[in-house]
């Protein structure tokens, strides 16, 4: 059914699902087949084609140490939004082991409204 689905002749699929309040999921998929898929995405964000995953974390240095340490690398420096919608968070790009860009977005503290 994969190759139906997918358009990719012999598709074989892993698939995992995380489920979030509200209805949300995402789909994770590994490709097990077919072998001869293109390992490196060096594609740039700027670049058509080019997707990534936006995640929002409560605290973005250690995280930041585990992607370190696990060879994840990240695409420049953790930067502070000053300006627009987002201002107020800290946000980076980090590549996993495939070349997939994941944006990671840290929330501003709240502010206690008393």
């Amino acid at each position: 059914m994969a190759e139906q689905i997918t358009g990719v002749k012999g598709a074989e699929l892993k698939l995992g699902v995380v489920k979030a309040p509200g209805g949300h999921k995402i789909e994770l998929l590994e490709y097990l087949a077919p072998g001869d898929h293109k390992k490196d995405n060096h594609l740039r964000p700027c670049d058509v084609g080019h997707v990534h995953v936006a995640l929002t974390v409560e605290n973005l240095e250690p995280l930041l140490q585990k992607i370190a340490a696990s060879g994840w690398k990240a695409a420049g420096k953790p930067q502070n939004l000053t300006k627009g919608p987002n201002a107020g968070k800290r946000v980076i790009y980090v590549r996993d082991p495939d070349g997939t860009t994941i944006e990671f977005m840290e929330m501003p503290p709240q502010k206690n409204r008393g």
